[in-house]
């Protein structure tokens, strides 16, 4: 089968893109071993880092009220999350217009104690995390471009890390996160497109549109695998990283968030019980550059 990311069709087990990403549940109890693989790695996937009953709590509940609005097919069960015959929504993965579906089961998967108790371990102290959810339920055709964490929220602490958490089986044909490979040690990368801000230059916070591209340039492997309720994926700031295409008819329900050592700088965008978000990237007034625009540019 082939798979879908960008304008690229991969194979799985190839050159571009392979199923197995490497877990990290054999160094669970080692902190100093995680610590490495993700510094190594640029991700770190856990198997059973969330309560799978919760998830799937919080599954039920969004789909509950996806099913309210019309977006589920009613001939299937709902917790197959079936996207709805006649879809009345485009294809999308943004986050934008979900604040409903941000349930306190949620958000018990998200801040509960398991996983505050893991990141304060990781992060070598007390943790905290942005009061903000980025949730997703992407349909049939939606897909996320490559990019890293660093140009969206590279104004406080370059510690901080993205939980992604899948709510809900996931297959590689629905369109799930995908890591590049040790991306986030690419010097040149890091030390352009790396100290970029969407909302300061105006960019689309894309650093390419050709996944082949980055493997053909500068190496690396697109990785992902298949998911499971109470599986996530903690990935560095500076890892490149975005999803396949969603070719299934079912939604990928997954969230991001995000976590940093608590005394250490904030990005102001994110901070608060309020965060303010993007001032300019989400503005529609906002006019950005183009990425081909901005890799002549950084010359890279």
């Amino acid at each position: 089968m082939k798979y879908r990311f960008g304008k690229c069709e991969f194979e799985a087990e190839s050159k571009y893109l392979t199923l197995q990403m490497r877990e990290s549940n054999d160094i669970i109890n080692d902190t100093d071993a995680l610590r490495k693989r993700l510094a190594d790695d640029g991700f770190l996937l856990i198997r059973d880092f969330h309560d799978a009953d919760e998830v799937l709590d919080a599954r039920r509940d969004m789909l509950a009220m996806m099913a309210h609005e019309g977006k589920l097919d009613p001939a299937a069960p709902m917790m197959d999350g079936v996207v709805h015959p006649d879809p009345k929504e485009l294809a999308t993965s943004s986050v934008r217009g979900r604040e409903h579906l941000k349930t306190d089961s949620l958000k018990r998967v998200v801040y509960g104690p398991r996983t505050m108790g893991f990141f304060d371990r990781l992060l070598g102290g007390e943790s905290m995390s942005y009061n903000f959810q980025w949730l997703r339920t992407a349909g049939p055709g939606a897909a996320s471009g490559i990019h890293a964490d660093v140009v969206y929220m590279g104004r406080g602490s370059h510690k901080l890390v993205t939980c992604w958490t899948p709510f809900g089986h996931i297959t590689p044909d629905m369109g799930p996160l995908v890591v590049c490979e040790r991306s986030h040690q690419w010097e040149q990368v890091i030390q352009t497109y790396g100290r970029s801000d969407v909302d300061r230059d105006r960019t689309q916070g894309l650093f390419s549109n050709d996944p082949a591209e980055l493997v053909d340039r500068f190496g690396g492997r697109w990785v992902t695998t298949t998911f499971e309720p109470g599986d996530a994926v903690i990935v560095s700031i500076f890892n490149l990283h975005g999803s396949l295409t969603n070719m299934s008819n079912k939604y990928r329900i997954s969230c991001d968030t995000r976590y940093q050592p608590a005394g250490e700088p904030i990005d102001d965008r994110w901070a608060g019980a309020m965060p303010r978000t993007h001032d300019a990237f989400w503005a529609p007034e906002t006019k950005l550059e183009t990425v081909e625009s901005s890799r002549a540019r950084w010359g890279v």
